[in-house]
């Protein structure tokens, strides 16, 4: 095969000189190549010091002929089309949501096989299982566990509460002209037994590790209350949750207030936080919550942290063992630094 004429219009020096600039050395390496093959170096050699072969630089002449230095760039490659489509992405996502019908499809939740099914059947695109994994995690979805939601809970009245809340913190601001300021403080009580709870824990792959879990009733209720704001909280520990407690819940936050502060108390609708005879310190106002709207109230997060890393995979010898852990527990969390602000304090 005849050697190919190479354009003339740029010298071997001003191939070097544009080599010696070029930040891409795959772009460099091809000028010096064609630089070489110009001064009189046979293309075969050329190739060879410029790390190719002969064939390869035949091309790339070929590139140079005609678009020039510009030609000498690595093109984007487009690579192969998607099985799906990224414009269908957000319908099959919007499948996903929908979840199953249990009547129909036979199972409660979409697993990863099922969205393979689901693709397949409404797309035409036969995804691999590492494949659908991958276009999953490129959707930013992920198998979580769900929160509990009541069958009752009114959404609409939640994002009212929500949107109304600095309002309702204003009004009790100007009904208590005294108050230097309005902390938000959030109480709730915890149930907590003999009959405890199970977490993860490290074991070997493909074992099942056993853990101790008492099966006993009986219990123990923190009343606790916290401000995210002021990194503090307060609480009791009663052997029955009523409303002489919750009496006795109130006066400790109010003792717990800053000074000339003025507290505002988000409570549930618990019957005992709603008694005609429960009695109100004069630097608290209750504010409650919609109801069924457990995730409203930020001390939730605070029993969840304890259950998981504190109150999991314990004996309790009796319900005087109960009633001192309780005490330890709460402490323990006082004292951590950052811990009530970190996990009640989200907006």
């Amino acid at each position: 095969m005849p050697a190919l004429r190479i354009r003339s219009d740029l010298s071997s020096d001003e191939l070097r000189r544009l080599a010696r600039g070029e930040s891409d050395g795959r772009v460099c390496r091809r000028l010096l190549a064609i630089a070489m093959a110009l001064n009189g170096t046979s293309r075969e050699a050329a190739a060879r010091q410029a790390g190719m072969d002969r064939q390869t630089l035949r091309d790339w002449v070929v590139r140079y002929n005609a678009e020039g230095v510009e030609g000498l760039g690595d093109r984007t490659r487009t690579g192969r089309p998607p099985l799906l489509a990224d414009a269908l992405e957000a319908e099959l996502a919007a499948l996903i949501a929908a979840g199953p019908d249990s009547e129909r499809d036979g199972i409660v939740e979409y697993r990863v096989r099922h969205i393979r099914e689901l693709a397949l059947r409404h797309f035409g695109a036969d995804y691999s299982r590492s494949g659908m994994q991958d276009r999953l995690y490129r959707m930013r979805l992920s198998f979580l566990t769900p929160r509990p939601i009541h069958p009752k809970t009114d959404a609409a009245a939640q994002e009212a509460f929500k949107k109304n809340f600095a309002d309702r913190l204003a009004a009790i601001g100007k009904e208590h002209p005294e108050a230097g300021a309005v902390e938000v403080w959030f109480q709730d009580e915890a149930r907590i037994g003999q009959k405890g709870t199970l977490t993860r824990r490290w074991a070997s792959r493909g074992s099942r590790p056993r853990a101790v879990r008492d099966h006993r009733f009986k219990s123990a209720y923190l009343l606790g209350a916290v401000c995210p704001a002021r990194h503090t909280g307060a609480a009791i520990v009663m052997t029955r949750a009523n409303t002489q407690a919750m009496t006795l819940m109130l006066e400790e936050i109010s003792r717990t207030v800053a000074p000339g502060a003025h507290a505002a108390v988000v409570i549930d609708g618990a019957g005992w936080h709603t008694s005609g005879d429960l009695v109100v310190p004069a630097n608290i106002t209750l504010v409650p919550l919609p109801p069924y709207s457990p995730e409203l109230n930020a001390i939730e997060r605070l029993w969840q942290f304890m259950r998981d890393n504190l109150l999991a995979h314990r004996l309790f010898a009796d319900l005087n063992a109960i009633l001192d852990v309780c005490c330890q527990v709460w402490n323990q969390i006082l004292a951590e630094p950052g811990r009530i602000r970190s996990t009640c304090g989200y907006h």
